[in-house]
């Protein structure tokens, strides 16, 4: 082989490798097995807190911004995640920038129903330390504080992922359990369709009977599987009836952006003043 057809071997192998899509990273400054020191931080409610347990199996740690779609739903979705464990030892944070006032603080988390404090990144040195560069993302660390896994934000399934790592974590299920969360088999969009369906008959059945928190329940997994201008539109109507106006507002413009046309979301916009 002549000099100018090795230099044309390697060039092609290094257009491959620049080529090769990297692996998406929630923290850019920490890799899964580094270990997280742990930080005081300064709460919402104006006390100290621990960014890390030392008791605990599990640690996780939310970042998320105010006034972000995705991370007022992970919000949402992580209040049920954190129930799921409740006595158990898990220690639960979300973490904010203090760039935020307290009241865009207050706001955002106003209604999601979590119960972990929420904690204020002073000049987001936390932040650059770990080097986060994603909103929303949750990063999870064994008993060690080691990183075991970041789960960016998804639309689908997104706390049956932490909960699953969790229950990793705590001994409740194996390898072969986690890895059925963490690819699972292939659904048909016809299956989903009908089961989201389901879901939201059944909603509309509890809300008939005033069941609201149990019909908000049935909403979201609805919105799990198929995301609809019905379900967000039954969702605002849920909110606005428990007088959680800024959270049914949210629901219905998703649900008009969807459908612009939707009676029931303009109906309750007009329910909320608006």
């Amino acid at each position: 082989m002549n000099g100018r057809h090795v230099v044309r071997g390697i060039m092609l192998g290094v257009l491959a490798f620049v080529a090769r899509p990297l692996p998406v990273r929630g923290f850019s400054n920490v890799a899964v097995g580094d270990v997280v020191d742990d930080a005081e931080l300064r709460t919402l409610d104006g006390g100290k807190h621990h960014l890390v347990a030392s008791g605990a199996k599990a640690n996780v740690l939310l970042f998320f911004r105010p006034q972000q779609e995705h991370s007022l739903d992970t919000l949402r979705d992580m209040a049920a995640c954190e129930k799921a464990f409740a006595g158990k030892p898990v220690h639960w944070v979300a973490v904010v920038s203090s760039s935020w006032t307290t009241e865009e603080i207050r706001g955002a988390i106003a209604g999601t129903g979590i119960r972990m404090p929420v904690l204020l990144d002073e000049g987001d040195a936390l932040y650059g330390r770990l080097g986060v560069r994603l909103h929303p993302v949750i990063g999870i660390l064994d008993a060690r504080r080691r990183l075991v896994a970041y789960e960016p934000f998804r639309q689908i399934n997104y706390c049956d992922r932490v909960k699953a790592r969790i229950q990793l974590l705590l001994g409740e299920i194996g390898e072969a359990e986690f890895a059925k969360v963490d690819a699972p088999e292939p659904s048909t969009t016809r299956t989903d369709d009908g089961v989201a369906r389901r879901h939201l008959n059944y909603a509309r059945t509890l809300v008939r009977i005033q069941k609201l928190d149990r019909a908000l329940e049935e909403v979201r997994k609805s919105l799990a599987l198929v995301p609809s201008a019905a379900a967000y539109a039954l969702q605002g109507e849920i909110l606005a009836a428990q007088g959680k106006c800024p959270d049914a507002l949210r629901a219905f413009d998703v649900a008009l952006k969807m459908e612009p046309a939707n009676a029931v979301a303009v109906e309750g916009r007009k329910s909320c003043g608006r």
